[in-house]
């Protein structure tokens, strides 16, 4: 558990049916020791079931839940409404722990100093090597391909960057996922804390509902306040879903800080199809 000196962390699960997912998730946490660092930790069971009730008790985590489906943004709401904490990690049943103790332990440590030097407003932990599927890197690779791509890519992404310069640069933060060295290659986008992590503006990056250590306050206050104003997009599953609500040139405009952990710690691994 965290030191009573330090800001309070809580984890949180959300888990719209999906079940086989939500148990090989919820086993690689506890192999990495992940709710260790936890304050308060929570399972929210959209459509609660009592296959999800059985796997939360199994793992020993508290759970709550609604009789309908929120939706994600309804969901993550509900979730984060659920703690009292400084500092909030949710995420959905899908993504696994795949790095060891040792290494959720030191990376948590790293993110949540910069979150409090004011170096970044919120620290993104999906792996960087490896992230799981889906990810739509590729159409980030065309524009914006690594350093060793032979010449005909390098040429045909800076065509692409040329005709549709505004794409370009929403998906140029998305390139720390492909580059080692991104500030050596744009140094222009990004930077890197004192710890390492790196540092790209919300201008070059979207909001992602992948698993983030972010202020509770500015994820209800800026993230979710935001999105529910911005509700008339389109939706999924028919309802909103966070992403879409969010990545406007409100977001872009904002400037945030965002931290991307060097390494990273969840990968996406799904084990069904979660309905939409």
């Amino acid at each position: 558990m965290t030191g009573a000196a330090c800001p309070t962390l809580g984890i949180g699960v959300l888990s719209w049916h999906g079940y086989d997912s939500l148990a090989a998730s919820l086993a690689s946490h506890r192999a990495g020791k992940l709710f260790d660092h936890a304050d308060e930790a929570l399972v929210f069971l959209p459509e609660i079931s009592d296959r999800g009730r059985d796997i939360a008790r199994r793992f020993d985590l508290p759970f709550a839940g609604s009789a309908q489906n929120l939706g994600i943004l309804g969901g993550f709401k509900a979730l984060a409404e659920s703690f009292s904490t400084d500092l909030l990690i949710l995420i959905e049943n899908d993504y696994q722990l795949v790095e060891p103790a040792p290494t959720v332990s030191a990376q948590l440590t790293t993110a949540r100093a910069d979150i409090a030097a004011g170096a970044v407003a919120f620290v993104m932990l999906r792996h960087r090597l490896k992230p799981g599927e889906p990810w739509s890197i590729d159409k980030v690779r065309r524009l914006h391909p690594p350093v060793e791509a032979p010449p005909f890519a390098r040429l045909t992404a800076a065509i692409g960057r040329a005709l549709r310069p505004d794409k370009a640069s929403r998906l140029l933060g998305r390139a720390a996922y492909l580059w080692e060295r991104p500030e050596k290659v744009r140094p222009d986008v990004f930077s890197r804390s004192q710890s390492g992590t790196i540092i790209v503006s919300s201008r070059h990056l979207p909001w992602s509902n992948c698993p983030t250590l972010v202020p509770r306050r500015f994820y209800l206050e800026q993230v979710i306040a935001e999105a529910e104003a911005r509700t008339a997009g389109r939706l999924i599953n028919g309802f909103p879903s966070i992403e879409t609500e969010l990545n406007t040139r409100w977001w872009r405009e904002r400037n945030i800080p965002i931290g991307i952990a060097v390494e990273g710690l969840f990968s996406q691994i799904r084990q069904e199809y979660r309905g939409y």
